[in-house]
């Protein structure tokens, strides 16, 4: 199957060239992403030195730094390489690389070309090679093992129920130049093994993003922040990290919000910001005064405001008095970080796709922390958590307990890396 793999690439390589440069998103960054930077020798550090970690985009980049952190302290002489493949987690990457020596942003090599793994491996020449959640790439996994460079699946899922044989067996072919394979859960640990994945090579930590934990702000700055929106004396539902198709359904209900109750306003923010114009024309088919973030023109106070940046989605987690988690009523996606609102003692409202993050719906579950909604049932779930304060702050408190209750999965993934790079 491998064999195979790379005679398609190989013959299809020039239209991957072709795609790649008519691609905004992969155009940017080409240069890095053929293995060519502008500054070498950020990328050559002494041989033994470089950690290469790689996440594939903004949720998964936050995962690096908690993680570059502690081995920071574990490894003192270590350098970190980083990648990703996407720009908006180029951005998140440069931010977290600025001013700190030890640590180099690139893009991931294009397409799992042979030919540009190779020339990624000669210049980085990695101590371990470290990717997050469900990153394989058959290519890079099969020349760090003929290098005899140890690679670490971290914060790993896997979902094997209801899915072809041949894709499981693809996935297994993906999983199996792994060194160890380190699980959120003992759910998937067990999915992997049902694949095929050796169960010496399992280990379960649980998920990184629960060590995460975000600072609350005082009310006075809430207080700032909002002013700067005209939202002094409004209160807040943020929708964050939405998808094509929920967008509808958290408008439709807001809308029906504001109906009853005007002191309410709406952070809408999709989980790809280049997407912004298209939720702000939704917002105003249905008559509300919206605007984006990005727009510099000021307009009279909007009732909903369109977060078209990167890395604002956790200020309006801050200013929220309520949240409504995207990905959660989009089947194909499953749920996004549901820890970030819990950690601020905020109360959230999710739909029934939750696979991505079932255990930790699981545990705000049976704390009495979350609340679990189908789309028709968005609007009267909004209206009704809106007219009780009392109700908000206790749910908000519940799934904060739950999400401080649930830290030490970074610790455990760095004691993991470091066995294996000691042959343990």
């Amino acid at each position: 199957m491998r064999l195979l793999y790379n005679v398609l690439l190989i013959l299809l390589s020039p239209l991957v060239y072709l795609v790649a440069n008519m691609n905004p998103k992969l155009r940017q960054g080409m240069t890095e992403r053929l293995g060519r930077w502008p500054r070498p020798e950020r990328i050559r550090r002494p041989i033994g030195t470089n950690i290469w970690l790689h996440s594939v985009s903004v949720g998964e980049v936050k995962l690096l730094q908690p993680l570059i952190s502690a081995l920071r302290e574990r490894l003192p002489d270590a350098t970190f390489f980083t990648t990703t493949i996407t720009p908006s987690g180029r951005k998140v990457l440069d931010r977290f690389a600025q001013g700190q020596e030890d640590i180099t942003a690139s893009y991931f090599p294009l397409a799992d070309l042979p030919w540009v793994i190779a020339r990624f491996l000669n210049a980085v020449k990695p101590l371990v090679y470290i990717a997050t959640e469900a990153e394989a790439w058959p290519n890079l996994q099969a020349q760090l093992k003929r290098r005899e460079v140890k690679s670490l699946l971290v914060n790993a899922r896997v979902y094997s129920s209801r899915k072809p044989a041949w894709k499981l067996k693809l996935t297994r072919m993906l999983l199996q130049d792994f060194s160890r394979i380190v699980c959120q859960s003992q759910e998937f640990a067990d999915a992997y093994a049902r694949i095929g994945v050796p169960r010496e090579k399992l280990i379960v930590c649980g998920n990184i993003k629960s060590d995460i934990a975000p600072e609350m702000w005082p009310e006075t700055q809430a207080e700032r922040f909002k002013s700067q929106l005209g939202w002094t004396r409004k209160r807040v539902v943020t929708a964050g990290s939405t998808h094509p198709g929920e967008e509808d359904a958290i408008l439709d209900a807001f809308q029906q919000l504001r109906a009853a109750d005007p002191g309410w306003a709406l952070a809408l923010t999709p989980r790809h910001p280049e997407r912004g114009e298209e939720v702000m024309a939704l917002a105003e088919k249905l008559n509300l005064t919206a605007r984006l973030l990005s727009s510099k023109g000021e307009s009279e106070t909007p009732d909903v405001v369109v977060v078209d940046k990167i890395g604002e989605l956790l200020d309006y987690y801050r200013i929220a008095d309520i949240v409504i988690l995207g990905g959660t009523f989009n089947p194909r996606i499953g749920g996004h970080n549901v820890l970030e609102p819990a950690h601020l003692a905020k109360p959230v409202i999710i739909g029934p796709h939750i696979d991505s993050i079932a255990e930790h719906v699981m545990r705000l579950r049976k704390a009495g922390g979350v609340i679990e909604v189908a789309p028709d049932e968005l609007s009267q779930a909004l209206s009704s958590l809106a007219m009780d304060e009392e109700r908000r702050l206790k749910l908000g408190a519940r799934a904060r307990t739950v999400a401080r209750s649930l830290a030490g999965a970074t610790a455990c993934t760095v004691r993991a890396i470091i066995q294996e790079l000691a042959g343990a």
